[in-house]
């Protein structure tokens, strides 16, 4: 059976050669400031009562490389379950990866250890999705804020309660509320403390996971152009993690988008809403509604069958396949190389939709 890639469109029950589409020619990117080879976070699992045993491992992360400009975002999408929130948390060292490597403006992040590692932390930080989870209850913001700078001995008493206040005016809080505790805030104030919190050690790269998802629309759009706004003003660098892709495309440069552990694509945000190339792509931007009601009314939705594979016993081939409506003979037997189907443009797919 041959296995060279054809040009495929699910068309009723029959399979059509797809159109081609040009991409246009993209600028030469900046220099990286993070960079991402082969990461693999797996978590073993463990049977036994008297004595534990290894029996099989969950592959959360398996074998993804990415890259992050100087002063860029890059977004990493994807359904709840596919390893975006462990792969972030492997970036910063949360989570200890079990094989790749991680480098910060050329510093490898996974060979530090004990105190090194402690110092390097100032330079990366995180925002968490659920921020009055990530904020301790017991201390009121002059305390949070001035936390992190305790921790690596930065400043005095006096230097970092000026610091917090100016950290408080640039996320759009007065100095106020110093005073005040996590649970007398709303959602959205919450989130622009624990961005604060971020930015006291004015680290080089913010991880954001989910920044925006615990919060109400109007709120939404405040937070993303806060982000947006302090990114420009202290020369930030962000990996921002989500499942919605209308935050990803306001806030994103350059967007992957992630499945059961492994990237499928990558290209920059305007290129893959515009012409996605990948299956899985395709059906989450179709399930994304449109403002204008005559594209909304035109849109054609694609529904995927099945669940989420376990990323225990991931599907042979293409992960994919059990899910795609393109899926041949060949997804199971071969798994698709990740190649670059147009400048710029990455993709994992046997065929060139």
């Amino acid at each position: 059976m041959s296995t060279e890639p054809e040009d495929v469109t699910p068309q009723g029950d029959a399979v059509i050669p797809a159109q081609r589409v040009e991409e246009p020619d993209l600028p030469a990117a900046g220099p990286a400031l993070l960079e991402v080879e082969d990461l693999k976070v797996h978590f073993p699992i463990r049977r036994g009562v008297v004595v534990e045993r290894t029996v099989g491992h969950v592959r959360a992360v398996d074998g993804v490389s990415l890259s992050v400009t100087q002063g860029g975002t890059y977004g990493l999408v994807g359904e709840s379950g596919c390893g975006k929130t462990t792969f972030g948390r492997a970036v910063l060292r949360l989570e200890e990866p079990t094989a790749g490597r991680v480098t910060l403006g050329g510093d490898d992040v996974t060979a530090l250890k004990g105190e090194r590692l402690r110092r390097f932390r100032s330079r990366m930080q995180m925002v968490f999705q659920d921020p009055l989870g990530s904020l301790n209850p017991r201390h009121n913001v002059d305390m949070l804020l001035a936390e992190p700078l305790k921790v690596h001995g930065v400043g005095s008493k006096e230097e970092r309660r000026r610091l917090a206040v100016e950290t408080l005016d640039a996320v759009g809080l007065p100095k106020t509320v110093l005073e005040r505790f996590p649970h007398e805030f709303s959602g959205g104030q919450r989130q622009r403390l624990g961005i604060a919190r971020a930015l006291m050690l004015r680290p080089d790269l913010i991880v954001c996971d989910e920044p925006v998802s615990a919060l109400d629309v109007s709120i939404q759009a405040q937070v993303m152009n806060l982000l947006d706004e302090i990114q420009g003003e202290f020369g930030l660098t962000y990996l921002v993690i989500a499942h919605d892709l209308a935050v990803v495309r306001h806030l994103s440069d350059r967007v992957g988008v992630m499945y059961l552990g492994r990237l499928v694509e990558e290209a920059d945000s305007e290129t893959i809403y515009e012409h996605p190339r990948h299956p899985y792509t395709k059906a989450l931007l179709s399930a994304v509604p449109q403002p204008d009601p005559e594209k909304e009314a035109a849109r054609e939705r694609i529904i995927l069958k099945g669940d989420l594979p376990s990323p225990a016993n991931p599907p042979s081939g293409c992960r994919f396949r059990t899910r795609c409506p393109w899926a041949q003979d060949v997804c199971a037997e071969q798994e698709p190389e990740w190649r670059e189907a147009a400048p710029g443009h990455k993709v994992a797919c046997h065929f060139d939709l």
